[in-house]
Order: structure tokens, then sequence, then C-alpha cells
């Protein structure tokens, strides 16, 4: 299951916040409006859009650490591949949740720092990478982002990676048992502002 299937097994129509939706020239943003069209979708990222080409509705330029929207705004809350770029993630986290209704979902996404492309690239290698970003500043493994969320006031739906293994510009599919469930390029999870 990739990022977008796994976002999209979650995401109702609603008030949405899509977190660091810039990125990739909008791409996964794009997706979210073409899916939802009826839906009030809000964008917010620490880049001008217009640097980008980009014209979204709804767009604001700020940090997902102090959000500018008023508590119990939104039904749902998109954060793909930004908790990793922040000193302060919790501090994000607790963001989502001050803003999320009661009952509102969040998924988010990051590297997975056991991915095994990475295992095999550090074995080989002696060292480690950056998880493919110099910008990236935290890495999370399977129990970390379980404890994070968890800490943050969430109930956890789910937690899964897309059991994708990028060697070489190859991609493999892992398969379903065993460690391999979770040695994906992404950890996702679902998780839900308890009532």
């Amino acid at each position: 299951m990739s990022r977008i299937e796994f976002l999209f097994e979650y995401l109702k129509s609603g008030k949405i916040l899509d977190i660091g939706n810039i990125s990739g020239q909008g791409e996964i943003h794009q997706k979210i409006i073409n899916k939802f069209p009826d839906a009030e979708i809000y964008g917010l990222d620490v880049t001008d859009q217009k640097e980008s080409g980009l014209n979204f509705n709804n767009q604001t330029i700020g940090s997902a650490e102090n959000m500018p929207y008023q508590e119990n705004f939104f039904d749902f809350i998109y954060i793909g591949e930004v908790l990793e770029h922040s000193w302060r993630p919790k501090k994000i986290l607790e963001e989502c949740f001050r803003v999320l209704k009661t009952g509102g979902l969040l998924v988010a996404d990051v590297p997975n720092i056991y991915a095994l492309s990475r295992v095999i690239r550090y074995f080989f290698k002696g060292r480690d990478v950056i998880l493919g970003d110099p910008d990236h500043k935290i890495f999370f493994s399977r129990a970390m982002l379980e404890n994070m969320i968890e800490k943050s006031g969430y109930v956890i739906i789910k937690i899964a990676t897309d059991r994708r293994c990028t060697v070489k510009c190859r991609n493999l599919i892992l398969p379903n048992f065993g460690s391999f469930v979770f040695m994906g390029e992404h950890l996702m999870i679902a998780a839900q502002k308890p009532n």
C-alpha cells in the first residue's frame, strides 16, 4: 500500500488540512482536491506557493508548530513527510491535536529508519544516509512514532509501512509477513482525536 492509498483509505470529505502541501509541486494536495472537489481544503507550508507556480485556495504560509487556525477547526489532517524536518515534531502533533475536531482523524507518514533498503546500504557502506534529504532532523522507528502519537493525545487506528524496498532505482515489494511488514520505505499512521 502506497502513502497515497493509505491516506485515501482514511480521508473523508469535510474540512481538510494538508500540512507541507507545496512539496513535490503540490501533487498530493491536487489529488486530494480532485478526489473531494466539494470539500473545504486548506494547505499550510513554510514555502510560498507562488515560488512553485501554484495557486491553491485556502493556502497559508506558516509553521506547523504554531498554526494560525482556531481550536477544533478541521475534520481531517494529513501531514506527509513533514515531521522529520522539525526538531520539535511532538509540538507539531500537539498543534494538530488542538486544531482537529473531537473524533477527527490525523494521517501522517515519515521515512522509516529501519527500511530494508537503509539497512542494506548501512551494512555495505558502513555509514548512515540522511534518509534522502539533508534537511532531515529526526528519524523515526515504529516504536518512536507510536509513542509520540500516543503522548500527544491520539488513539492509534493503524500503523503500517508501504512494504516497498528501493535498491538501485528498483522498487521491490516486501513479503507480507514477519519483520518485512515493517521494513518498507515509509511509516504511515492513522490516529484519532478521542471523544
